[in-house]
């Protein structure tokens, strides 16, 4: 079983989930989830969210 890493960006949780080229980053926003595995693209997602009020 792989253990989930979590982190905590701007108050989102994100969660990663596996490690190496299988990891994934997982967050809720808005109440829909949102998936990358690149976990810049993440963050990029929540602050445009809070700054501007646009769904990523």
């Amino acid at each position: 079983m792989i253990k989930p890493k979590n982190n905590v960006h701007r108050g989102y949780l994100i969660e990663k989930i596996g490690h190496g080229k299988r990891a994934v980053f997982k967050t809720i926003i808005n109440e829909k989830e949102c998936s990358t595995i690149i976990e810049s693209e993440l963050k990029t997602a929540i602050d445009v969210w809070i700054d501007e009020g646009v769904e990523p």
